[in-house]
This record gives C-alpha cells, sequence and structure tokens, in this order.
C-alpha cells in the first residue's frame, strides 16, 4: 500500500535507503581496521556525534501537546482527508504550507523542500516552480524584494540617505564601491552605491533642458564634530539628459562670538566630495576594477585652504604651487576639477558671524548608462 505525503513524513530517517548504506560503509571500514589490544580494565569505545536536528524540527511531546494550530479545523480532519488535500498542492504551496507552524511541518516534513535545492532549483527556475514559490513568500514578507543576484529575498535598496552597508549590500549588489560621504552615525549619513544610478537611469527623460529633482538622492544632515557644525545637502536632477549629483557642504563654528572658524578647522574633519578627493589620508579600500588601493589627493585640503585669508590659514601645510592654484589665487569664482574623475567643485568663505564655508560639488554621470559606469569607475 502506497504511503501518503503526511505518512512519509513520519518515517525515521533510519529506515531510508541512504542512511542504510552509510551505515554498512562505516561497519566495513571499521572491521577493516585493525583493532587495538586491550590490556587491563582498559576500555576504547568509539563515540559517534550525531548531528543535532534544526531547532524548527525540534519539539517535545509536551509542546506538540499544547500547540494551538493542533485545534484548527484543517488539522482535525480525519488522516486520509487530510492526506487526499496535501496531494492536490503543486510543490511551491506544499512548501509554503509546511512553513506556516510546526504542527504543519510535523505532518508533511521536509520532503517538498528537496524541490529548491541543488539541481532541483535550477530546474525549477526553467519551469516555474521557484519564481512561484518566491512570489508566494514575499506575499507575506511585506517590505521585501526579490534578489535576482542571490535568488533570496531581503530588505531592499535604501536611497543614499538611509543606505547603509549590510551583509547583503556586499554580497549581492554587486556593487563597485561605496562612497560614504561623511562617517555613518545612527543620528545619519549620505553613502552612495552604483545601483542608486542604475535606479535613476531607468526613469531618464527623453527630452532635454533642465528637469525636476530626482527624489532618489534627495538628502540633508546636520552633525556636530569638535568646534564645527557641519551640513551636507544633496540632490539631483537631468540637465540636458545628463545626470548631475549636486552636494553642498556648509561648515560654521558651533560658538561664532567667541572663535573664528580657521582653515585648521575645516582640514581636520573628514570631508569627501569624490571617491578620489577628501581631507583625510586614509587609503581607500580596493575596487574590482582597480587591485591597488587609491589614496586621496590633497587638491580639496589645498582648495579649502586657499579660500580663506592668509590669517586664517595657520597650521595648513604648504602645497607646492599647480596650475588650479595660480588660477584659484588670481581668478574670482573659480571651479576646480578632480584629476580623476569629472567631478568639479567651488569653494566659498564667508566671514561674517564668525565665518562659514561653503563647498559645492557637482558629479555629471552622462547621459548614457555605460558613460555612467565609466565615471563611477
Amino acid at each position: 500500500m502506497a504511503r501518503t505525503r503526511s505518512q512519509k513524513a513520519q518515517i525515521p530517517t533510519s529506515n531510508t535507503k541512504t542512511s542504510q548504506r552509510k551505515r554498512s560503509l562505516r561497519n566495513h571500514n571499521s572491521l577493516s581496521q585493525p583493532r587495538p589490544m586491550l590490556r587491563g580494565n582498559d576500555k576504547i569505545s568509539r563515540r559517534i556525534a550525531k548531528r543535532p536536528k534544526p531547532t524548527y524540527l525540534e519539539r517535545s511531546p509536551l509542546e506538540a501537546e499544547r500547540d494551538p494550530n493542533r485545534t484548527l479545523r484543517l488539522f482535525c480532519l480525519p488522516r486520509e482527508i487530510f492526506d487526499e488535500i496535501i496531494n492536490h498542492l503543486p510543490p511551491d504551496a506544499e512548501a509554503c504550507f509546511s512553513l506556516t507552524c510546526k504542527e504543519a511541518l510535523h505532518l508533511l516534513g521536509t520532503t517538498s523542500w528537496a524541490s529548491f535545492r541543488g539541481r532541483a532549483r535550477h530546474y525549477g527556475l526553467q519551469y516555474g516552480y521557484y519564481g512561484s514559490l518566491v512570489e508566494l513568500l514575499q506575499r507575506d514578507i511585506p517590505g521585501s524584494e526579490y534578489c535576482p543576484r542571490c535568488e533570496t529575498l531581503h530588505p531592499p535598496l535604501r536611497p543614499p540617505r538611509d543606505h547603509r552597508e549590510t551583509k547583503w549590500t556586499k554580497l549581492c549588489m554587486g556593487q563597485l564601491a561605496s562612497i560614504d560621504y561623511w562617517p555613518q552615525t545612527p543620528s545619519g549619513g549620505y553613502s552612495l552605491v552604483w545601483e542608486h544610478i542604475l535606479e535613476a537611469f531607468k526613469s531618464q527623460p527623453a527630452s532635454t533642458g533642465l528637469n525636476p529633482p530626482i527624489p532618489l538622492f534627495e538628502g540633508d544632515f546636520t552633525f556636530k564634530k569638535d568646534l564645527v557644525n557641519y551640513r551636507l545637502s544633496s540632490s539631483a536632477q537631468w540637465v540636458d539628459r545628463n545626470l548631475v549629483l549636486t552636494q553642498e557642504h556648509r561648515l560654521r563654528p558651533s560658538d561664532s562670538q567667541t572663535r573664528a572658524l580657521q582653515a585648521a578647522h575645516i582640514i581636520s574633519l573628514p570631508i569627501r566630495v569624490c571617491a578620489h578627493l577628501s581631507t583625510t589620508t586614509v587609503p581607500q579600500s580596493k575596487t574590482s576594477s582597480s587591485k591597488q588601493a587609491i589614496t586621496n589627493s590633497s587638491l580639496l585640503t589645498l582648495a579649502i585652504a586657499t579660500a580663506f585669508p592668509p590669517h586664517l590659514r595657520k597650521g595648513v601645510p604648504r602645497f607646492s604651487t599647480s596650475t588650479q592654484l595660480a588660477d584659484a589665487e588670481t581668478k574670482d569664482n573659480f571651479i576646480w576639477r578632480c584629476k580623476s574623475c569629472a567631478t568639479k567643485f567651488y569653494i566659498n568663505y564667508e566671514g561674517r558671524d564668525g565665518g562659514e564655508v561653503t563647498v559645492t560639488a557637482w558629479h555629471c554621470f552622462g547621459k548614457e548608462l555605460w558613460k555612467a559606469q565609466q565615471f563611477w569607475t
């Protein structure tokens, strides 16, 4: 007489052909090896460590008896009727049913899970079993989405103002790098990854000209670091079908009545304009496109020091003269440019109320996706 699915779930694993084959091989290996001689009261006993069951399969008899799900009408049906209902379920629906509660898992077992593991998983992708399973699971897990890279459900990518580096962002999002414009703190931070650029290009306008700001890149944060109040404002929009990210860094003294803002106060902060320009000298992590670590350029430190009057540049190291430095000293509203990417920035200093420095940076990612990836790299 053929067994039903619920009856197969009750069969212990020791009666399966796989376990019998493993036991016979283990006994054959133990008999083929020479046994040591026993002397006196010496006893040699071989202990085989049993692999513990997962926590979702462990349930004491008392816990099973007190399970309130046992009183549900579905589980109170006669076994023959219950098995007849289960036999009409496809593998994806049976797997979801076994995940509803421990009583259902106890009756059905984990036989349906084999359809979504190993080679059976790729086989199910062709015929829709795994895709329909993900749809059923996603319906019961709000706030999650299916990731085609890791083929699992996890929280979706957050905007740069809320993005934090997690194991999901490292393993399955495939980002080339991450730009943290300020150290991530519980109160906020701004972190840009390549997936944000991809998401923006999905809604690229067909018309030229100036378009409204893109909500994905909006961000406004205020921090207090040592003696300086720091504010970061970020936005992005399409300009002639080019994606342009604009960031404004405003720094002013926390107590303008007793202390004036100096260049050394700004340079001591970890301000970042792009992946190559920062006031810190900590080398950047290696990316998939570069085997060598990229070190920060001192151009941003030079530009900030140049914006201050000479009497407020105390404590700033001297730099060798360059073409951009000579132009910044002679031209008004000079636009600085990064030597390694398409980033441009402008620095303005206001001496009233203790002084204020504004660093405005523009990042252009072009009008085509392949060009944006080239700029990002």
